[in-house]
């Protein structure tokens, strides 16, 4: 499991299709996204990591008005994307080696930034804040304890990691990033645990 413990990405190569079909497509994470968009106001420039189909989540932003870049390793999940919205910007990229020159008014990573093994999450709060602006806000999803499960999706092994609260506020805070809401195994929003800061406007990069 050594390879898609790594590379989450080329298990959603092989069930692109299969998730397309079964993702949930009711828009439980709506009360988050619409508090990033009044956070941000309307017509904001929003990176989507782990964008995979585009579906409901960069399609409901994109309705409201924002300006939505996807970005995904898989290269499936992207063609899914861009039949699903064919006028968007897709960028094929591993989130962990992201380097756009561009920066955002909000960045995205939900249910995606888990896929990382918990060694490589650390650097990505690097990542996130070289591509936002100041006063950008992040939004993601994670574990709430320390640890590595395997889930099983379209019959395939799916791997997931997380770091603990206390981690994950270290890092936010070595950042330069505020916490704006945390909630742990939402019930409003599939036992999500979420994850909402804003990158300081008074630090200099």
């Amino acid at each position: 499991m050594d390879t898609g413990k790594n590379n989450a990405f080329e298990t959603y190569n092989i069930i692109a299709s299969w998730f397309s079909e079964n993702r949930y497509q009711g828009l439980m994470e709506k009360a988050y996204l619409d508090k990033l968009i009044g956070i941000t106001g309307k017509g904001a420039s929003v990176l989507d990591l782990g964008c995979g189909t585009g579906m409901p989540v960069m399609g409901y932003l994109l309705g409201e008005g924002m300006h939505v870049t996807g970005v995904d390793a898989s290269y499936r999940m992207l063609e899914i994307a861009k039949a699903n919205l064919p006028t968007s910007e897709f960028i094929e990229a591993d989130m962990r080696t992201l380097c756009l020159n561009r920066k955002f008014d909000a960045i995205i990573a939900w249910h995606s930034f888990f896929h990382l093994p918990s060694e490589d999450q650390p650097f990505m709060f690097h990542t996130f804040k070289k591509h936002l602006n100041n006063n950008g806000v992040l939004l993601f999803t994670s574990g709430n304890e320390q640890g590595e499960v395997w889930g099983e999706n379209g019959g395939e092994n799916l791997f997931h990691a997380s770091l603990d609260k206390d981690h994950y506020q270290s890092l936010l805070e070595a950042h330069h990033f505020r916490v704006l809401e945390y909630k742990e195994d939402d019930p409003e929003c599939g036992n999500a645990t979420v994850w909402m800061a804003q990158l300081s406007a008074s630090q200099k990069r």
